[in-house]
């Protein structure tokens, strides 16, 4: 039986790099991801990955855009997961003095580790959801002129009808 996640998630550009942060929860490799997280009940999209940012690198997004909606299939430990995750590209609500990584205070208790990735670095690493990488990449070029997009990674293929693959919203 499958468990359902539901997700947010910040896509945050800054100099042409993605923000990102390293995961390492001992159950699988190391992996890199967007900031974001668990939408609470009763929370909007927007209040969750408002709340998400400032809690995990205090800092104040504005969501612009809806950039993708992200079903995931896998496995964490034993479960079997379905995870949905909306990603928006946010931008930061105030100007920022100095670098991006120094205006950021990362949560302790989240383990949050952030970074810069350009397109090409995101490429060398283990980002998750793997086929968003490669779709994020193509869509940075277009400025994510053709966003919203579905993005669906299966891999759970045995346990799961669902398609793995990328289409218009």
């Amino acid at each position: 039986m499958l468990s359902l996640n539901l997700i947010v998630r910040a896509v945050i550009c800054h100099e042409g790099k993605f923000l990102v942060t390293a995961i390492d929860e001992g159950e699988r490799d190391v992996f890199y991801t967007f900031l974001g997280g668990h939408v609470h009940m009763g929370e909007t999209l927007v209040q969750s990955v408002t709340r998400e940012i400032k809690e995990e690198i205090d800092l104040e997004v504005a969501p612009a855009k809806l950039l993708y909606v992200v079903e995931n299939f896998f496995y964490r430990g034993a479960s079997k997961l379905h995870e949905i995750g909306y990603y928006f590209l946010c931008h930061p609500v105030k100007e920022l003095s100095g670098p991006l990584l120094d205006n950021l205070t990362p949560s302790r208790e989240e383990y949050i580790r952030p970074l810069l990735l350009s397109p090409q670095e995101l490429g060398d690493v283990n980002f998750q959801p793997a086929l968003l990488k490669q779709t994020l990449t193509e869509d940075i070029r277009e400025n994510f002129a053709g966003c919203p997009r579905s993005v669906v990674c299966n891999e759970l293929p045995g346990d799961v009808d669902a398609t793995s693959g990328v289409a218009p919203l």
